[in-house]
């Protein structure tokens, strides 16, 4: 039995999901240099806006002289789409905020990925790499 001691692979991906972290993170910066908070509560508001919009063309429907319901559901089928895209996208920001994906000023974003652990990743991939790791 071999007592040498690695990275068991539950720190393994612990490694890989900070890493996942800080290369998104890289990633994000490279493209936008920044979101602001505001930026985040407009999208919120415009998400609830759509959807107002949505509840109001769907309750149109049972108006008693609507002519066109045809272009009515059509008008609400395109606010519920564009509603539930929007929602998508403010859980998918939401996600990345917290996960420290994406910078926003003004939040304590905590440190960024230390380098003892960004080595021991880098030790386990050459390991890995080199047939010298044992589950």
């Amino acid at each position: 039995m071999n007592s040498r001691r690695g990275l068991t692979p539950e720190r393994f991906v612990a490694l890989v999901d900070e890493f996942r972290q800080k290369i998104t993170r890289e990633r994000f910066v490279a493209r936008l240099t920044e979101v602001k908070q505001d930026e985040l509560i407009d999208l919120v508001k415009l998400q609830a806006e759509v959807r107002a919009r949505y509840f109001m063309t769907v309750l149109d429907l049972v108006q008693p002289n609507l002519a066109d319901i045809e272009g009515k559901v059509e008008e609400a089928r395109f606010y519920r789409e564009m509603a539930e895209e929007i929602a998508l996208g403010v859980q998918a920001v939401a996600t990345a905020v917290l996960a420290k994906e994406i910078p926003v000023p003004g939040l304590d974003h905590g440190d960024e990925m230390s380098a003892e652990l960004e080595k021991a990743l880098q030790d386990f991939i050459k390991r890995s790499d080199e047939g010298d790791w044992e589950y």
